[in-house]
């Protein structure tokens, strides 16, 4: 009985000094969002995040305009049947999820990329390693924090 008690106050005792601090110097972000182009791939990814590529509506217009003949309505015949192939519902979707990265581009007032948005207030540009993107913002945050306790 007495070695779970000793060993109970132990792990109390680490919870309370040790892991704080080491909770602190691995700060997770609650949010990382990612708007970066096919010329800019993402690597380094060691955190959750959503993904969101500037060329995402090119590609789809690509996709659906590829090779389409040049009498207008033979081409939107042509084109009505590749949206039915997708299907309506499905390209409505991926539309969505394409213009989200522009919206999202305004929202934030980026002016360039790619940029990596953390807890929707610390921006990362130019950086397409998440896990480099992480470690200046956790460093961000330390100095943010050293900030404010000196004052």
């Amino acid at each position: 009985m007495f070695q779970v008690t000793r060993r109970y106050a132990l792990l109390i005792t680490c919870a309370i000094t040790g892991f704080a601090s080491y909770a602190d110097e691995v700060a997770v972000p609650h949010s990382t969002v990612v708007i970066t182009s096919d010329q800019f791939p993402l690597s380094g990814v060691t955190v959750p995040h959503r993904l969101f590529n500037l060329d995402a509506v090119d590609r789809i217009e690509q996709r659906l305009g590829k090779n389409l003949p040049a009498d207008e309505d033979k081409a939107l015949a042509l084109m009505k049947q590749r949206i039915a192939g997708v299907g309506q519902s499905q390209l409505n979707t991926e539309l969505r999820e394409a213009y989200q990265a522009l919206i999202l581009s305004m929202q934030y007032g980026l002016d360039r990329y790619p940029a990596v948005i953390f807890d929707q207030q610390v921006i990362v540009y130019g950086v397409t390693d998440l896990y480099a993107a992480t470690k200046r913002y956790r460093h961000w945050l330390k100095e943010t924090q050293e900030v404010v306790a000196d004052d």
